[in-house]
Order: structure tokens, then sequence, then C-alpha cells
């Protein structure tokens, strides 16, 4: 059994990524881009706008990501935009209908919305970024393509997710790799029927060189804490699941999986998913483990001479 990985990006992916971070933002206080950020971009935004972006029913976005590929052309937000509106709402559903059982039945009102939250979003925040983010996000995007060939789809993922292993099974035919930047250090993983899309943090994308690399702030992060050490402990023994690493460290299942989450993007464990969106085993990553010397001596030696 084996799976197909396209690796795909456009800036429209990015443009929903960012509209979906900031709708999502409470849910994501963990990531690298803080309140200060939402507090900012919310402060730029028209104020009703931003109010309309309050709405927490907004919750297809993730699903645009399954018609941006289908997009001909070179998939600007304009030109997505547009080819968006253009779609009657049966060839939408005839696009959708091969990955989801579930459709909605207004797609012409969830079309008109989307059309015009990204509009907005577009005009409003996305034109304003550093273009570099984008040409970082490109580069990325081609050097994973180069190594399709070179190594199996399950060591590409799992290089480019830092840690998420994507087992083969006899319903998954593709997986989608697409780099991000807002959502960092999470992938965005969804599966639809045979598909899965992967929204996966790229690591040198628009870092500021006064910054602590945010690489070194998950990791050391993720070291900061007993539990999670303890857990990292338990995994040398082997591949664990959920339940046998909430017995070892004795916390509830929200408290475990919170350290498993964090122990995750920082790359020091993997998570073996195996047909479907729920994690089913747990296991050591001894090559993350082996990179967090590098990422301090990287710091530590890209002092100039300032303080």
């Amino acid at each position: 059994m084996s799976y197909q990985v396209i690796v795909d990006f456009s800036p429209v992916n990015e443009l929903i990524t960012s509209l979906y971070h900031y709708i999502n933002f409470k849910q994501h206080r963990h990531f690298s881009l803080s309140k200060d950020w939402h507090h900012s971009v919310k402060t730029e935004l028209h104020p009703h706008f931003a109010a309309e972006l309050e709405d927490d029913r907004l919750e297809v976005l993730h699903r645009i990501n399954l018609l941006v590929w289908q997009c001909p052309g070179e998939r600007t937000p304009k030109e997505f935009i547009k080819w968006l509106q253009d779609q009657p709402p049966g060839e939408l559903y005839e696009r959708l209908a091969p990955w989801i059982n579930n459709i909605p039945g207004n797609l012409k009102e969830l079309r008109d919305r989307m059309v015009y939250l990204l509009s907005e979003w577009d005009v409003q925040y996305f034109q304003h970024i550093d273009p570099r983010m984008i040409e970082q996000l490109k580069d990325d995007a081609r050097q994973k393509r180069d190594l399709i060939s070179k190594v199996s789809s399950i060591n590409l993922i799992e290089e480019a997710t830092n840690g998420i292993r994507i087992e083969p099974n006899d319903m998954l035919k593709t997986v989608f790799l697409i780099p991000q930047y807002h959502c960092r250090p999470a992938t965005i993983l969804d599966y639809f029927e045979s598909m899965c899309t992967c929204l996966y943090p790229v690591k040198s994308a628009a870092n500021d060189a006064n910054e602590l690399p945010w690489e070194l702030t998950v990791v050391t992060h993720a070291l900061a804490d007993e539990n999670r050490l303890k857990i990292l402990r338990f995994l040398h023994s082997g591949m664990q699941n959920f339940s046998a690493i909430q017995s070892y460290i004795g916390l509830a299942k929200s408290t475990t999986n919170h350290h498993l989450s964090i122990l995750r993007r920082a790359g020091l464990i993997r998570t073996h998913y195996f047909g479907s969106k729920f994690i089913h085993q747990y296991s050591l990553r001894e090559e993350g483990l082996g990179q967090v010397q590098n990422l301090i001596n990287a710091y530590i030696r890209n002092n100039d001479g300032g303080v």
C-alpha cells in the first residue's frame, strides 16, 4: 500500500491559511504569531469587517483548499477569487464530491460568502505582508518537490512536518503537502476520504534576525517541563498509544494531549496516523533530540557582537 504525495503551493493557500488563523486565533494561542499580531492586524482592518470576522460560525475555510489546486493559471488571490466567483454551485459540488460526503446544500451562499471574505482579507491584510514570505514558501515547496523521487512518501511528510507519519492504508490515495507560515509551528492536517491536505510549517519563513528563532523557542519550551521529559523517557522504550502515555504520567486526558502536542510541534516525538484524522501511536524522534544542540549553537554563534 502506498499513496502519492503532491507538493503544491500558491499565494492563495497562504491567503486562506492567514484568514483561518485570524478567525480561529482563540484556539491557536500557542502558535508563533502571538496575540500582538492579532491585535495589530485587527486595528488595521475596517471596523465593520473586523466585527464580521468575530463570527464563530465561519468554519468552512479549510475545505476551500480542496479547490485551490483545481484553479487554472497562476492562482494569485485575484485570479482564484474571480474563478471561485464564476463557479456555478453544481460545478462546485462536482469538484468537492469525490472527497466530501456531506456537502452543504447552500453552496451558492457559501461561495458568495467566501468570495467576499477572501476579497476583503486580501485587500485589507494579505496584500500588505512582506513579499519575501511568499518567495520563501515557494522555495520550500520546490525543495520538497525535488525530494519526491529521493525519499519515501512517509519520510518526506515526516521531514516536512517535523514528526508526522501518515501511514499507508487502503483508503488514502493522495496527500497534498503545502507549506504555510501563519500557523507555525502547527501542521494543519485534514482527511477527506481518499485525500489528505497537510499544511506544514516552514522553518525559514520570514524570521527576524534579531528575534529568537521559533524553532528554538518551541524546543526549549517543550523541554522545560518535567512531565514532557517523562513522556520522552517513556517513549524511549518503544511506540505507545495515548492511553499508555496518560497512565504513565498520571494526568488528565486534556493535559496529556497538551503535553504531546507541544512535543510533536517541537519535533521531539512522532505521531502516527493510520487512515484517519486521529493519532493512533506515538514514538520518540531521536533525530529531533539530536537537533536541539544544533539549534542552540546556531543561535549563540549568530551573535554579531550585539547585546
